[in-house]
């Protein structure tokens, strides 16, 4: 995951003594970097299609789709993007 501060924090200035310049706040080692914007790592093709399988494990393919069996897909994967980007 790519921690990239996206803002910096004066120490000891104003709460709204920041800035988002990067090259601006690198000039004084003082600028605290803050505000880190992760980077969002996708699924492949194989992994959706893990997660429907494990979907499909749950029923999914029995023609009686309840919202049980739903939440249970979705959870699986919400499990896989979660293993992902954490």
């Amino acid at each position: 995951m790519n921690n990239e501060p996206i803002a910096w924090h004066y120490p000891g200035g104003a709460p709204d003594q920041c800035t988002t310049d990067k090259a601006y706040a690198e000039k004084d080692p003082a600028w605290t970097p803050m505000y880190y914007k992760p980077t969002w790592v996708g699924l492949t093709d194989e992994e959706i299609e893990g997660a429907i399988d494990d979907g499909f494990a749950f029923g999914l393919d029995d023609g009686n789709v309840s919202n049980e069996y739903v939440i249970r897909y979705a959870r699986a994967i919400e499990q896989a993007l979660k293993e992902k980007n954490t």
